[in-house]
């Protein structure tokens, strides 16, 4: 038998947030893909569904950017240090705690790993840009 889990509520300071990805649309800038946004193609701005006793200041409704920070699995090569202190160890992908509510996925993060609440925004249409800035301002096309 399973379940399909309609609500829960998250403990302590716990934190749901919707688990909104890039299309691959959008991970494309121009006719480049983007690198950064294919190693984590969850969205930096989730919008929070539930929270925990123990976490202030954050409300059910408020868009957020989370740190993914935490969540980085990185490239360790040999002989490297393990810690992420040197540059040649990046990060290869991450890996969120994801639930699954009503059949749909959900990021299941610490207040913690919130960066800060989007108190106003507006949605403005990404435009690909297939110019090439060179480095004393001159746009070639």
């Amino acid at each position: 038998m399973t379940i399909n889990i309609k609500k829960i509520r998250p403990m302590f300071n716990q934190v749901i947030t919707t688990m909104e990805k890039y299309s691959d649309e959008e991970l494309k800038v121009g006719s480049i893909i983007d690198v950064s946004k294919v190693n984590n193609p969850i969205k930096e701005y989730q919008k929070v569904v539930a929270v925990g006793p123990m976490v202030r200041n954050i409300e059910v409704g408020d868009v957020v950017m989370i740190n993914p920070k935490r969540y980085g699995k990185m490239l360790h090569k040999e002989g490297s240090l393990k810690d992420g202190v040197i540059g040649d160890n990046p990060v290869v992908s991450y890996n969120f705690n994801v639930i699954e509510l009503d059949h749909q996925p959900y990021l299941l993060l610490l207040d913690q790993d919130i960066d800060f609440i989007v108190e106003e925004y507006e949605e403005v249409e990404d435009s690909p840009q297939s110019d090439i800035i060179v480095p004393n301002n001159d746009i070639i096309v």
